[in-house]
């Protein structure tokens, strides 16, 4: 008998520890993919939704203020880095943050009031932030439509319907509702426009959340419009507000509204969160939110998620199912600005609805159509709008 080859020998056994680990690491594989998390198919924060449909408008309601563009949008925005535009801002200043495909941007409200549309292009998603000082109501919204392949670029037109503004767009002139998301009058009547999730925040919570962000600049802004100096131009020089005083006041915008007086002044001009799912809307006052700044609500049959940071008057709406599965969410004991939601324990951050660790981690919560808005001009678009009440309320 030959003596056995034992390089042979050696190559086998090679072979064999070779096959088995391949096999381990592809049990391995399987068994992981097994217990990992599918792929979320809810909304993401970078893709817009659709608004609800809005109801017919007479056209004798819209109400005609201002020539076209006397206030003039920005088309050609102007930024600085985060940290370039710290120094021109104050921490309590309130800004409408948007992030989309993980490009954050920051617009001043003392910019925006002056100018209440801003045509930007955000993680190459052409979009319009939109701002309402009458009536304070925020909203971005993607410049597509599906009507068009080119996208639509927007102005002021002056006008104002129930006291909010009236954009329109320049390729078609279209009059569109900004807080229906909705073509009123001219070739477009009648398309929609897609949300995009935005927040009515702090520049102090704003820059420690995404020190990334680029601001849109008060100072590059300011020489695009030639502004002048704030001595000379106080209200227009982007420093304050030019409606900061209109907001605490008791003045209920410029135009008739609908709502009955009865309802108290106080009551009219409270600020609220307004909400939005299908035909169905409801109002969150600001009030209840400071005394219960977490709630787990269903609206039109949607499970959905209200949060509320008193400190910084900064809310979200979010739908609560993740495929099948509805969650209930509770704060996290300690930490701020952070939800746990009972069916998994995964732990989520409130300002954008995205988990952050356990099970779910990764996963997204839908953002829903909303808007901070006072109470005269939420009711006037939506007078079949409920509100929300804490027990024992009337």
């Amino acid at each position: 008998m030959p003596p056995p080859d034992n390089g042979n020998m050696s190559r086998k056994t090679l072979a064999l520890a070779l096959i088995g680990t391949v096999a381990g690491a592809v049990l391995a594989w399987f068994l992981l993919a097994r217990l990992r998390p599918a792929p979320s198919p809810a909304t993401a924060p970078d893709q817009p939704v659709t608004v609800p449909p809005a109801p017919t408008v007479d056209p004798g309601a819209i109400d005609t203020l201002l020539p076209r563009d006397s206030i003039r949008a920005i088309d050609r925005p102007r930024f600085e880095s985060a940290s370039q535009a710290a120094s021109a801002m104050k921490p309590d200043e309130r800004l409408i943050g948007l992030v989309v495909n993980g490009d954050a941007r920051a617009y001043p409200l003392p910019i925006l009031s002056a100018h209440e549309v801003v045509n930007d292009v955000v993680g190459g998603e052409p979009v319009a932030v939109t701002w309402c000082p009458l009536c304070y109501t925020a909203l971005v919204f993607s410049r597509h439509i599906s009507a068009r392949e080119e996208a639509l670029t927007f102005g002021v037109s002056g006008k104002l319907l129930y006291n909010t503004l009236v954009m329109y767009d320049r390729q078609t002139e279209s009059l569109w509702s900004q807080l229906y998301g909705v073509a009123l009058d001219g070739p477009l009547s009648g398309e929609r426009l897609s949300f995009f999730p935005s927040r009515l925040t702090t520049w102090e919570q704003w820059y420690a959340q995404h020190p990334e962000s680029r601001v849109l600049s008060k100072r590059l802004t300011c020489e695009q419009f030639n502004c002048g100096s704030y001595s000379d131009n106080p209200r227009g020089s982007y420093v304050v507000d030019p409606y900061a005083s209109y907001y605490k006041g008791e003045d209920l915008g410029v135009v008739d509204n609908q709502i009955p007086r009865e309802m108290g002044e106080s009551t009219l001009k409270q600020r609220l969160l307004g909400v939005r799912v299908g035909p169905a809307a409801r109002a969150y006052p600001y009030a209840v939110l400071r005394q219960r700044p977490l709630i787990n609500d269903v609206l039109n049959g949607l499970p959905l998620l209200i949060w509320f940071d008193p400190e910084t008057e900064t809310g979200a709406a979010y739908a609560r199912r993740i495929e099948e599965q509805t969650l209930t969410f509770r704060a996290a004991a300690v930490e701020a600005g952070v939800l746990v939601d009972e069916q998994t324990g995964s732990r989520w951050q409130a300002s954008s609805g995205r988990a952050v660790s356990g099970p779910l981690r990764g996963r997204q919560l839908p953002s829903l159509v909303s808007t901070s808005a006072f109470a005269f001009g939420w009711y006037d678009y939506f007078p079949e709008s409920d509100t929300y009440r804490l027990s024992g309320d009337q």
